[in-house]
C-alpha cells in the first residue's frame, strides 16, 4: 500500500473508528465478534439485535480496511466456512503511523502475520478482557484499572540487584458494590507443560517478596490463573499447593466459564 498521510487518514475517521484502533492496539489481535461485543452492543440506544449488530460492525470494519487502518489475518475463527465473521485484526502499518501520530510518537513497528499459538493466546487474553468490559457496561462492577501488555508488566531489581521483570497477561482492578478485587490475570491455554507454569508463578512469587506493588499500591494482587477446563484447573492447583516456595494464598485457579462469577462475587483480595 502507497504511503498515505496520517492526519488525512486521521481526518476520515469517526470516535467509534478510533475507539476500535485503540483496542486493536492495546490486545494487538481482536475478532470480528470482539470488536463487536465492544462497539456494537445489542441496546435500544445502539443496535435492535444481534444480526443489526453483526452488519453494522462488519460495515464499519470494511470500510477500516479500505482505509487502510486495519487488515485480516489469513487464518479464520472457525475457517473459511465462517466468512468475514471470523476474520481476526490487526493494525496495518498505517494503522500504526495514525496511533502514533494521535500520540505524538515517532517510532516505527513491523507488523507480521503472527504464529498460530500466539494467535490463539492473544485473542484468549483479548476475550478476558471483553468480558470484564462487558460486565462494566452493563453495571456488574465498575473497572478502577485496566491495563493490557505491555503497561501492566512490573519490572524491578531482583537478588543481588539483576533486573527482572514480571509479565502479566493483564491487570485488573474491579468494584462492585460490595468489594474491590486487584488481579493479575493469567490466561492459560493448556498448552504450557506445568513446569512452565510453576517458572512464572515463581516470579509472581518474588515480586510479591519484594513489596513493591504492596508499598505503591497498597496491596498486591491476587493471581489469577483462568484455563478452559476443570481437569487442568485442578492440574494447577495441584502443581502450586505441591512447590513449597510459593506462597500459596496469593494464586487462584477458576476455569473460563467461572470468570464471570469470580468478578461479580469474589471476595476482596488480600
Amino acid at each position: 500500500m502507497s504511503y498515505q498521510n496520517p492526519r488525512a487518514v486521521i481526518a476520515q475517521l469517526m470516535p467509534r473508528d478510533l475507539a476500535i484502533l485503540d483496542d486493536v492496539e492495546a490486545f494487538r489481535l481482536l475478532t470480528t465478534r470482539q470488536v463487536q461485543r465492544l462497539h456494537f452492543r445489542i441496546a435500544p440506544a445502539h443496535h435492535a439485535s444481534f444480526g443489526a449488530a453483526t452488519k453494522a460492525t462488519m460495515r464499519v470494519l470494511s470500510r477500516l480496511q479500505r482505509i487502510g487502518v486495519i487488515g485480516h489475518l489469513e487464518r479464520r475463527i472457525g475457517g473459511a466456512r465462517r466468512g468475514s465473521q471470523g476474520f481476526i485484526w490487526q493494525l496495518t502499518s498505517t494503522g500504526a503511523t495514525v496511533q502514533r501520530t494521535r500520540r505524538g510518537e515517532t517510532r516505527r513497528r513491523r507488523y507480521i502475520e503472527p504464529s498460530a499459538l500466539f494467535t490463539d493466546h492473544t485473542l484468549a487474553v483479548a476475550d478476558l478482557a471483553v468480558t470484564i468490559r462487558e460486565l462494566a457496561d452493563s453495571g456488574a462492577l465498575e473497572i478502577l484499572d485496566l491495563e493490557t501488555e505491555p503497561a501492566c508488566w512490573r519490572g524491578w531489581a531482583g537478588h543481588q540487584s539483576i533486573a527482572e521483570t514480571l509479565k502479566p497477561d493483564l491487570h485488573a482492578v474491579t468494584a462492585t458494590a460490595e468489594f474491590q478485587d486487584h488481579l493479575f490475570i493469567e490466561a492459560d491455554q493448556g498448552t504450557e507443560h506445568l513446569p512452565q507454569i510453576l517458572t512464572k508463578c515463581r516470579v509472581y512469587a518474588r515480586y510479591h517478596q519484594a513489596g513493591i506493588e504492596q508499598h505503591t499500591r497498597g496491596v498486591f494482587p491476587a493471581v489469577l490463573w483462568v484455563t478452559p477446563t476443570e481437569k487442568r484447573a485442578a492440574a494447577l492447583e495441584r502443581a502450586i499447593a505441591k512447590d513449597e516456595s510459593l506462597p500459596p494464598a496469593i494464586f487462584h485457579v477458576i476455569t473460563t466459564s467461572q470468570f464471570v462469577e469470580h468478578l461479580t462475587e469474589s471476595e476482596e483480595s488480600p
